[in-house]
């Protein structure tokens, strides 16, 4: 096997990875959007900027509050996105009951935290 071969099979299967995340994002923005939760609410134990992005995007003009939160025990990181007075008010105080640091502006807040079982009660 050649590492030219190899080097194409990498492309191969990174361009894949990526369109499947693009889907999953769509998918589970879509569920979100048909859920009658007045805060939309999802964890992904693993997830890149591209799925978040994506997912963020797919969400487009949605009026209800976004709480995503992304990774697992001892390193996870959290968006959270709405009307602007509202994450302005509330980002803080979510990042104290997530024992994180974090910050934001203009309707999100993104931080970091290390005890993902915290997130249930954050809500």
């Amino acid at each position: 096997v050649s590492t030219q071969s190899t080097g194409k099979d990498s492309k191969s299967h990174r361009k894949q990875c990526e369109k499947l995340s693009d889907e999953l994002a769509t998918l589970h923005a879509s569920a979100l959007i048909s859920s009658p939760e007045p805060v939309l609410v999802i964890h992904r134990p693993t997830c890149d900027a591209q799925f978040s992005q994506t997912l963020q995007h797919r969400l487009g003009e949605e009026k209800r509050p976004l709480l995503l939160t992304m990774g697992e025990q001892g390193a996870a990181q959290v968006v959270f996105k709405g009307p602007e007075e509202m994450v302005d008010r509330l980002g803080k105080e979510l990042m104290k009951r997530l024992d994180g640091k974090g910050g934001g502006k203009n309707g999100r807040f993104q931080g970091k935290f290390s005890d993902v079982g915290k997130v249930a009660g954050a809500v």
